[in-house]
């Protein structure tokens, strides 16, 4: 009779839970495919190993994404590869759900579509350029990534329009965003007003200044190159377009020899 009531028991259980098929944990039947599955906080093992882009669990009231962890849609995924780590706000029922390494190092960190990165251009083409990412974020990376940017993604606006040789330069330092993932490299677009030639070298050696959004000129040689140029206001940008446009001033106010 003893096993016969924990069968009917252990029946029960399996009757009212179901293993959910995105999360990997029990889930009550009559939330498992309502609507109020999205207010459902399921357990988060601690300690799991996590590889990038791995989806960790929902994006809800319940979740936030902390270090090492970002959110696309309704879900939470780890950025970095490392271990799960989990922070809770028992007053503000939150947990906050973080990537990160075992030794207390910083994560090991990768490009995602999403990411802002900085790159170095190696080469172009008439159809598209090839970078070095070095940095995701303000984090540096370890090993090499490459990515590419082609030639519809240098502008938001009239792409037919865009040139690869007017907009980048070889060694150029560009801020891009990743977009997408094809053959093995990394898809990138500086669409964006903030994205594009962060800094440039010219010729004679010297970092080019920008002179606007689509120029940047030499301060020794005063030779000027078309690029794409990042709308991100540098100190030193600021001080040498002062003093330029002075010497301008003091050139144009001086009278003209007979």
């Amino acid at each position: 009779m003893q096993k016969d009531s924990q069968s009917t028991q252990s029946t029960a259980e399996e009757e009212e839970y179901e293993i959910d098929p995105e999360e990997g944990v029990p889930v009550p039947k009559r939330l498992l495919y309502a609507d109020d599955k999205l207010k459902f906080k399921p357990k988060i093992l601690t300690g799991t190993p996590c590889m990038p882009g791995q989806r960790i669990c929902l994006a809800n009231e319940y979740f936030e994404a902390g270090e090492g962890a970002y959110e696309f849609g309704e879900s939470i995924y780890a950025s970095a590869l490392g271990f799960l780590q989990t922070e809770e706000f028992p007053e503000q029922e939150l947990t906050v759900v973080s990537v990160k390494r075992g030794d207390g190092k910083p994560p090991f960190t990768a490009p995602y579509v999403g990411a802002v990165v900085t790159c170095i251009v190696l080469s172009r083409t008439q159809k598209l350029c090839r970078c070095l990412i070095t940095h995701v974020g303000s984090v540096k990376l370890d090993d090499v990534v490459k990515g590419i940017i082609r030639r519809e993604y240098i502008h938001e606006k009239h792409r037919d329009l865009s040139e690869v040789e007017t907009s980048f330069g070889v060694g150029d330092t560009v801020l891009a965003r990743i977009v997408g993932i094809s053959d093995g490299d990394f898809i990138m677009s500086t669409g964006e007003d903030s994205l594009g030639v962060a800094t440039a070298i010219s010729s004679a050696g010297y970092y080019m200044v920008p002179v606007g959004w689509t120029r940047m000129e030499c301060p020794k040689t005063k030779e000027t190159l078309p690029r794409k140029v990042a709308k991100i206001v540098q100190d030193k940008n600021v001080e040498y377009w002062h003093r330029r446009n002075m010497i301008k001033k003091e050139s144009d106010a001086k009278p003209e020899k007979a």
